[in-house]
């Protein structure tokens, strides 16, 4: 009995031994992956490595840029496009006429005036529409037509938007069609210039454009042949299909800045807010994706609140990468207009981050063309490097960071490499081979308002522009910071001007003068006080008599560097920078 006992256990623990065995096989084969490779039926377990997954909150820009693989910048679209008026009491029942006289922009402003009819799009070429494409054989409007852009659209010669209905189709997976006339660009290829450099750029996403030839038979006037309306830029307008055309996040965050400085305002409430008012918030943003403005409120406050360090802000809720890199790219292309425009917000679902999309760069490295047209008055001395961009809080608060200016040094230094007069001269001249014909010729030619010689100038200027944007930024990085002047006080006979104070990285002692006159032009000035130490002066109305006055103040250091302020008004058509209009009160 006692042998039988022992000759069990020893087969007991060789019955253990191989059932660990066998387990550590099972359990390894669970824990990583299988590679078969197929010899005489024969399978080998191969170990291969994983990259470690990222949290959403730690993932940039992923941009699917295959979107791009079959854009050809040398190529011509040809768009067809037939006016009708809609059905009696829509809001497309007008005429061509009609759709053409809506102004977007008053007084220096944008305004909402959107007036559309319907029409048949059809793509193709030369010879007309083509089988295969968008509307071929289509006797029936498949979309809406308005006028599109700001002040644009008291030109002569207007930009559109076309809306594909929902049964229309799709082109190049889009169905809101942007055609830009680019009427303040005599080149006519900026705004392409500017999206396919960004192509090849990390970090920040671009769009997808496209030259075209417009024509358009208006039957709402009995036209009966279609009418060239010459050379546009298709734009890839950001929206939920821009989106996941893109690979983002389609059902995400997207706004489009109207006017928008990153600052609360009464305009700025979520949608179930029972105050929201629909009309003043669209004059600072218009909402392309999720309806919830809560989460970008949310960014609004952080941004506003200085006990947040900017640098934790802009890293985990402002994509660091992006926001330097679109920075970076503005400044070295001179597009500076997009301080609070011409740009997109947008954020993932479930991520924190937001990042920045470009929009519109049809007045990039405008300098040449602004000098041949009287226009560089225009312009306040501040209006380029980093100077242009201290007036919206997000930017000064990261600008006022010595390492952020270096790091976006560095950026610039970076895209410097690609983004420089050889290449861009380059892809200049590939551009104007294509769009020259068309630009020189009817229509186009008639509203040029250049000489083909005056538009060469320009054109075989543009890589030297580059190379201006990038020393005028580093010169931004020694000047004195500019500042806002603020609404004149006025207390019975007591009156207060007052401004905000600048700023300079060197930390010299800054002084003030301040000058006031009965014209824009601070000729034969009342007052005229210089080395104010404070950013405040008073005065009384023995010295200002009711009725308007002009001033402007002027900054300096003790080393001879000054600043003008921020303000610009318009005043019979001239535009005069740092200067302010006041009234002064009985």
């Amino acid at each position: 009995m006692q042998k039988r006992g022992n000759k069990w256990w020893y087969v007991c623990v060789v019955l253990l031994i191989i059932a660990v065995f066998f387990l550590n096989g099972v359990k390894d084969t669970f824990d990583s992956p299988l590679q078969e490779n197929a010899t005489d039926g024969d399978s080998t377990v191969q170990r291969v490595e994983i990259a470690e997954k990222q949290s959403v909150d730690e993932t940039g820009m992923i941009e699917d840029t295959s979107v791009y693989d079959e854009d050809d910048p040398d190529s011509v679209v040809y768009f067809y496009v037939t006016v009708q008026k809609g059905d009696a009491g829509s809001d497309t029942d007008h005429t061509f006429a009609e759709v053409n006289s809506a102004v977007r922009f008053q007084e220096d402003t944008h305004v909402s005036n959107d007036i559309y009819a319907r029409a048949i799009v059809q793509v193709g070429d030369e010879n007309g529409p083509q089988p295969g494409k968008l509307g071929y054989g289509a006797e029936k409007s498949n979309a809406r037509i308005r006028v599109r852009g700001n002040s644009s659209s008291v030109r002569e010669q207007k930009s559109y938007k076309l809306d594909l209905d929902d049964t229309a189709g799709l082109w190049r997976g889009q169905s809101n069609i942007a055609l830009n006339k680019s009427v303040f660009d005599v080149t006519r290829i900026k705004n392409k210039l500017y999206f396919d450099m960004l192509k090849d750029v990390d970090g920040v996403p671009s769009i997808r454009t496209q030259f075209v030839r417009l024509f358009i038979k208006d039957e709402t006037s009995g036209q009966t042949a279609f009418e060239d309306y010459g050379l546009y830029t298709q734009a890839e307008v950001p929206g939920k299909k821009y989106l996941a055309n893109h690979g983002l996040s389609k059902e995400g965050y997207l706004y489009k800045a109207i006017s928008f400085n990153f600052e609360m305002s009464e305009g700025l409430k979520n949608f179930d807010d029972p105050d929201f008012d629909q009309e003043a918030f669209d004059q600072i943003l218009s909402c392309k994706g999720r309806q919830d403005n809560e989460k970008l409120i949310e960014l609004v406050e952080m941004i506003n609140d200085r006990s947040i360090d900017i640098n934790e802000i802009i890293g985990t809720y402002i994509d660091r990468e992006n926001f330097i890199t679109w920075l970076a790219y503005n400044i070295l292309t001179a597009n500076t207009d997009t301080t609070v425009q011409n740009f997109y917000l947008y954020s993932p679902v479930n991520s924190k981050k937001w990042f920045f999309i470009p929009w519109d760069g049809d007045n990039m490295l405008h300098a040449k063309e602004d000098e041949m047209e009287g226009l560089e008055q225009n312009y306040g001395d501040w209006e380029h490097g980093v100077s242009n961009y201290w007036g919206v809080i997000l930017f000064q608060r990261f600008l006022k960071n010595e390492s952020n200016r270096q790091e976006l040094a560095d950026k610039v230094d970076e895209l410097y490499e690609i983004i420089n007069r050889d290449n861009v001269n380059a892809l200049v001249a590939q551009y104007n081979e294509t769009v020259e014909p068309y630009v020189l010729s009817m229509p186009d030619i008639y509203y040029l308002n250049h000489t083909k010689e005056e538009r060469d100038e320009i054109l075989e200027g543009l890589g030297a522009e580059v190379d201006d944007a990038y020393q005028r930024f580093y010169d931004s990085l020694h000047e004195l910071m500019p500042f806002f002047q603020y609404t004149l006080e006025q207390e019975k006979n007591t009156i207060r001007f007052s401004w905000s104070e600048a700023y300079d990285f060197d930390n010299e002692m800054i002084t003030y003068r301040l000058r006031v006159s009965r014209t824009p032009d601070m000729a034969d000035p009342v007052i005229d006080q210089d080395g104010l130490t404070m950013a405040e002066y008073e005065t009384t109305t023995d010295i200002l008599e009711p009725g308007t006055w002009y001033w402007a103040v002027t900054a300096s250091t003790e080393d001879g560097r000054s600043s003008q302020a921020m303000d610009k008004i318009l005043v019979n058509d001239v535009y005069y920078p740092g200067v302010l209009v006041s009234e002064v009160q009985e």
